[in-house]
């Protein structure tokens, strides 16, 4: 699939669940580079050991409203 293909759909969604894309290609771009994919592993680890982070957290990391 392309973006031509996606766009008209993307388009037509939810200002929430814009945020939702918006968050998930995020992500998928930060994994594309070595130095974030270790700090992802790291970061799972220690959630792995307990260490949790709030939904108000996550989305100023994210650079959501």
């Amino acid at each position: 699939m392309i973006f031509a293909e996606l766009r008209p759909q993307m388009e037509q969604l939810a200002h929430d669940e814009m945020i939702k894309a918006l968050a998930f290609l995020k992500s998928r771009l930060r994994a594309e580079t070595a130095a974030n994919r270790e700090h992802l592993a790291r970061v799972q680890a220690e959630m792995d050991g307990g260490r949790k982070v709030n939904w108000e957290e996550l989305k100023r990391q994210l650079g959501l409203p």
